[in-house]
């Protein structure tokens, strides 16, 4: 039985995977605080319903992006910060004119969810958001763009303000006269003022000191020049010292009501923040996804199915197109892969790229591989891989391996992945072989799936022998006398020992002698190498295979933007259609009271009747229209707060009132107020 206390994703095997740095790495492409948040708290061992979510959301948004349909995060505060200083303090301007930026953007989020109903799953999210709308109400009408405190804020900071301007100019005539008189009199060092602090002053020469009648400020490093404010300018700085005072008393307020406004709404805004992260994650992942020319893996799955995987921080080390593509299934014919080969060959690199895109999959995330690949909820990943020697724990490389294999059989269930590297070395080869044989077979036993690397030739036969395990060797080319990082299922593989011993000048005595040593394994190499062939020549088979395939994946993928850009279309026709429904319906209005009472004029009674009754039937006939109705419906949902699009200035502004008598609407436009009659608004918006 595993044991239950043990962590299924150890964070030091997540760790050798790169699934902290891959998390890093796509959390380089988030455009909000929220955002990387939420990337930090993308776990594979997440609920099940919470990773189903991660996965959709980022589909959706991958569609999205492809047609062209993104939403824009634009800039903004991050919430969470700007509510831990508000438990200690009042906000500033600045900090308050952040948020009021952030609560824009989670209405602009919320406008475009729900014009773009394709994607249900962002809209479900983005839908379920609280109404923070009061909350921008008061921010806009307090706080200006510079984080000023505007003037509607409080009725007394318009009079204050005005009187500070007044007294300025007084100031600043006081000062003129004072440095024109103090000038002609010969007081004056230099002839512009200077300030010290809030105060100006005047620079008058030491020996005029006593004659300079005013408060004295500072006094040069000589001693030369003093620097004076006149005693006519002390008066209005004293006064706009006292209005400055009042102001800031009353704009404190404000700000302290803000504030106060804002925490009494912490739960809705934590809320709207964890709903704006989610989104912004999810396009993340995909944009992550374009980078890294990866997809969302089909899940779940019976069996892991990889195609043409590659490492991504590999990729972006070297360039995806210098790292050979893995291909690798497992669940379906066979549970443990033993793989064989020569030392730098690939192994443990096979190894890595298997459990990182595993990783990345249970959390939601869209792994490096071609479409095709499928991975299963996996209950567990673990893996012992490196040199665990450690000087200060006394641990030998083969003490090493064994901790973290004991940790492994302890907590292993039924699903799990498990990942060996170097399986059996570190000791005496034939104990060592033994003890991996062991391992392999309880972890069989386990229903786990198993990737092992190793140099034990018995591992290999014992891969042979069992059911449900295969062999795999990193293929090496006995040309070049190098890896070619080709991982060969079904084939075990040889350390070629020697070929490399050969390239890196070893003597050929010495060769020889190894040579003939080495023929006394019964010829086992030579098997491996015609096997070898035979594998090759059937994976160029399968290889076509799979680019035929391939095709036949982007045949569909084209099919689908195909589609995409004739929903596009029909929405623009639509758009269309209504723009065209209004300005006829608005023609006809005006065409109707216009002209109508100088027709009827000139008509007889009964002309006059049948005329009305015309009027009658060609209102009818327009007020029962399909779009007449969808229009109607649309105003009758209307309210206070909702965002609607203006075509005739080509923006979305926040409804602030509803006249249905009227016919009008009043609504804001960026700091504006603007009246507008009603017809002239649209249901649909600029996409």
């Amino acid at each position: 039985m595993p044991n239950p206390s043990l962590d299924p994703f150890p964070t030091e095997a997540l760790e050798v995977l790169g699934f902290p740095e891959t998390l890093s790495w796509i959390a380089e492409f988030a455009a909000t605080p929220a955002g990387r948040r939420a990337l930090a708290a993308v776990h594979p061992e997440m609920e099940p319903s919470k990773r189903e979510g991660v996965r959709k959301r980022g589909l959706e948004a991958s569609r999205a992006l492809r047609g062209d349909a993104s939403p824009s995060f634009g800039r903004g505060g991050d919430i969470p910060a700007l509510l831990e200083h508000a438990t200690h303090r009042s906000l500033d301007g600045d900090e308050l004119a952040s948020l009021l930026d952030a609560l824009r953007r989670v209405e602009n989020l919320n406008a475009w969810a729900a014009s773009h109903p394709e994607f249900p799953a962002l809209n479900a999210l983005l839908a379920g958001a609280p109404s923070l709308s009061d909350l921008l109400s008061l921010l806009e009408v307090t706080i200006d763009e510079r984080g000023e405190v505007r003037d509607s804020a409080d009725t007394a900071i318009p009079p204050l303000r005005k009187d500070l301007i007044k007294a300025e100019g007084h100031r600043k005539k006081a000062l003129q006269e004072a440095l024109e008189q103090w000038g002609r009199q010969g007081f004056l060092q230099e002839t512009r003022p200077v300030f010290r602090g809030d105060r100006p002053a005047l620079a008058v020469k030491s020996t005029h000191q006593g004659r300079a009648r005013g408060i004295l400020h500072d006094r040069s490093k000589s001693g030369d020049t003093v620097y004076v404010e006149p005693d006519s300018v002390v008066e209005w700085s004293n006064q706009m010292a006292s209005i400055e005072s009042r102001l800031r008393q009353v704009i404190q307020r404000v700000l302290s009501e803000c504030t106060r406004s804002f925490v009494r709404r912490r739960r809705d805004l934590e809320d709207s923040d964890y709903r704006l992260g989610q989104t912004d994650l999810a396009f993340a992942t995909a944009k992550w996804a374009v980078e890294v020319n990866g997809q969302w893996p089909e899940m779940p799955s019976q069996s892991l199915r990889l195609l043409e995987a590659r490492h991504p921080l590999l990729g972006r080390q070297l360039g995806f197109q210098e790292v050979t593509p893995l291909n690798i299934e497992l669940g379906t014919d066979f549970d443990l892969l033993v793989i064989t080969g020569p030392n730098t060959g690939g192994k443990t690199v096979a190894l890595k790229t298997v459990g990182l895109l595993c990783a990345l999959a249970c959390a939601g995330l869209p792994i490096s591989t071609a479409e095709g690949s499928a991975v299963p909820f996996l209950p567990g990943i673990d893996a012992d891989i490196g040199d665990h020697q450690s000087l200060e724990s006394s641990l030998s490389t083969f003490s090493g391996h064994l901790r973290k294999i004991l940790r492994i059989l302890e907590g292993v269930q039924k699903g799990s992945l498990v990942l060996l590297d170097e399986l059996g070395t570190g000791t005496d080869p034939e104990e060592g072989s033994a003890l991996g044989q062991a391992i392999l077979e309880t972890l069989l036993e386990s229903h786990a799936l198993v990737m092992a690397n190793t140099h034990l030739g018995s591992l290999k036969l014992f891969s042979v022998q069992s059911n449900r395990a295969e062999n795999a060797s990193m293929e090496f080319d006995p040309e070049n006398l190098a890896p070619s990082f080709r991982l060969l299922v079904g084939v075990p593989g040889a350390s070629h020992a020697l070929d490399v011993a050969q390239t890196m000048g070893m003597p050929s005595p010495i060769l020889e002698r190894a040579q003939s040593l080495g023929r006394r394994g019964g010829g086992m190499e030579d098997l491996i190498a015609d096997a070898a062939g035979v594998r090759r020549h059937a994976e160029e088979i399968r290889e076509r295979a799979r680019d035929t395939e391939a095709e036949v994946r982007e045949t569909l993928r084209s099919a689908e933007e195909q589609e995409n850009a004739a929903r596009f279309r029909a929405k623009l026709r639509e758009n269309e259609a209504e723009m065209a429904f209004r300005e006829l319906r608005s023609r006809l209005e005006a065409l109707l009271q216009s002209r109508g009472g100088a027709l009827t004029g000139q008509m007889t009674k009964e002309a006059r009747t049948q005329f009305d009754d015309f009027q009658l039937e060609l209102r009818k006939v327009l007020d029962e229209s399909d779009l007449a109705l969808r229009w109607d419906a649309f105003v009758r949902g209307l309210k206070k707060g909702m965002t609607v699009w203006v075509p005739e200035y080509r923006s979305r502004m926040q409804v602030l009132k509803l006249d249905s008598k009227r016919g009008r609407i009043k609504l804001r436009h960026g700091q504006l107020e603007i009246e507008l009659p009603i017809h002239e608004i649209s249901w649909l918006d600029s996409s």
